[in-house]
């Protein structure tokens, strides 16, 4: 009875232990919201020279939190292309949802920058990341098959030809076995 505090203070010591060298969980991304058309309409650019802009303070740490997850951190002197500075951000409120669209300036490192590098973010006013989609990939889940989708091809085991039934093992004569 007496080593029952001493026990406990270990068993507790190393579930916080193992709780703080543990990796975090990766977020669960909500699926269900549908990103705007970034390019639907004309944007107003901010950082146009002798005008004055206004950012408030919400959309700031979507943009940041976007930038930060999108780029590589922690190199000193990162290629031209992997800067933050090196990309565009287009950013469109809806209610308590912020979207953030990351792509490349083409003009900023002087050289061409791959297609397909970009990224769309969903952030919530709070600053969470409640979806990411890379370029290339698709924005919308897989569903399942529609009943109208046709026919599914099932790949056959290996040296059987998909669709057909097996061929009776021949007989060293030539003919086939069991069959008359």
């Amino acid at each position: 009875m007496r080593n029952l505090p001493l026990v406990l203070a270990i068993g507790l010591s190393g579930c916080i232990l193992r709780n703080l060298f543990q990796p975090p969980t990766p977020p669960q991304y909500d699926n269900s919201i549908v990103f705007p058309q970034f390019f639907e309409r004309e944007a107003v650019e901010v950082g146009a020279k002798g005008e004055p802009y206004e950012l408030d303070g919400v959309t700031l740490r979507a943009i940041t939190i976007a930038a930060n997850d999108f780029l590589p951190m922690g190199a000193r002197n990162p290629p031209c292309e992997y800067r933050q500075e090196a990309q565009r951000y287009r950013v469109i409120r809806q209610g308590d949802i912020l979207f953030v669209y990351i792509y490349e300036d083409y003009e900023y490192c002087g050289k061409p920058m791959p297609l397909d590098s970009g990224a769309k973010y969903a952030i919530s006013t709070d600053g969470r990341i409640l979806r990411r989609v890379i370029d290339g990939q698709p924005e919308e889940p897989f569903g399942p098959v529609s009943p109208d989708a046709g026919d599914l091809w099932v790949p056959a085991k290996p040296g059987v030809p998909s669709g057909y039934e097996p061929v009776p093992p021949s007989t060293p004569d030539g003919g086939s076995s069991g069959v008359p």
